[in-house]
């Protein structure tokens, strides 16, 4: 049977969501299960660090003594990526799901805020430079600024497929995002610039501006079709390449500068840790358990990771593994 041209173009559009869909929720994770933590984030004064994923629960540890400190039950979704406030103890929550969404945990006071409006969610989560702000993804193109009450203040376009990853700029209140397409935009969606990272039809995963300012790092999870040739890349606002890393075996899930901006760790089949103009500088034992979430001490003395198999490992900024965090 011959089908029409339009319905050949549709079902292509489908089938190509279909499997950004499952690119996006598997990630070459075949071991990813109820196990996997799939984020993890150092509060700003050093005091704890929280993690998440597909446990049903929120776990928040202190800092000092790595023992678990509280916990927190988030059911029947997939906790997707954490956010502390840069001045505050409000913890920044959102899941790929329909329930729980995204919330901020005030921990001072045990508190939940809902954000307004909110229909769906995805992993893509951020606080601007003063905490005045927060942006999220929605399930599929739209990203939401709220303020830290829950009222939403903006919703814009950002990426037809889905956003993946967002990160608001260290000094100014623009956002670049990722997914199909890098895109930098305003508080209020104006865009700035929007391009294709790469000739072939790529997803990227993770975006960190630099601490200058000056430039932005972007990991991805290989090209569409076989899904090979794994990028790290380093961008200006302009459009401009900076810098192209290959030869990882494994997708780019998370990326992190560190506080003085020296070094920038990702997590993929080990942890690696690169210099300020891509150099790799120091990378741990590739394995089969990938990791996911990746995050830096404020000192910048340490690193903690999460894996596909639910593990907390703190590293010391030369990729050594110092223990495992039960």
């Amino acid at each position: 049977m011959n089908l029409p041209l339009n319905k050949v173009f549709q079902m292509g559009k489908l089938l190509t969501t279909i499997f950004l869909i499952l690119a996006i929720s598997n990630v070459s994770s075949q071991q990813a299960d109820k196990k996997t933590l799939w984020t993890i984030a150092w509060s700003q004064d050093g005091k704890y660090f929280a993690t998440g994923g597909n446990q049903d629960i929120l776990k928040i540890f202190d800092a000092k003594t790595f023992q678990l400190w509280k916990t927190y039950p988030v059911k029947g979704v997939q906790l997707s990526r954490l956010k502390w406030h840069p001045t505050k103890h409000l913890l920044a929550v959102i899941t790929q799901g329909r329930t729980f969404k995204a919330k901020i945990l005030d921990l001072q006071n045990e508190k939940w805020t809902d954000l307004q409006d909110l229909e769906s969610s995805f992993r893509a989560l951020d606080w601007n430079h003063t905490g005045e702000l927060l942006a999220v993804s929605e399930l599929e193109d739209m990203v939401s600024v709220y303020a830290p009450d829950g009222k939403r203040i903006s919703r814009f376009r950002a990426d037809v497929k889905g956003v993946a990853g967002l990160d608001w700029h260290p000094t100014k209140n623009i956002m670049v995002t990722v997914g199909t397409q890098i895109g930098i935009f305003t508080q209020h969606g104006d865009t700035i610039n929007a391009f294709e990272p790469r000739k072939v039809e790529t997803f990227l995963l993770c975006v960190e501006w630099h601490n200058s300012g000056e430039f932005f790092a972007v990991g991805d999870y290989g090209d569409l079709e076989k899904a090979e040739v794994k990028l790290l890349q380093f961008w200006n606002e302009g459009g401009d390449m900076l810098k192209t890393i290959d030869g990882s075996p494994g997708e780019y899930r998370n990326i992190r500068w560190s506080p003085d901006g020296g070094r920038l760790a990702s997590a993929s089949d080990a942890l690696r840790v690169w210099s300020k103009k891509g150099k790799l500088l120091a990378q741990s034992e590739s394995t089969e358990d990938y990791l996911w979430g990746v995050d830096w001490s404020p000192d910048g003395k340490f690193i903690l990771t999460t894996s596909s198999e639910g593990r907390i490992a703190l590293w010391d900024e030369n990729a050594n593994l110092l223990r495992i965090i039960e």
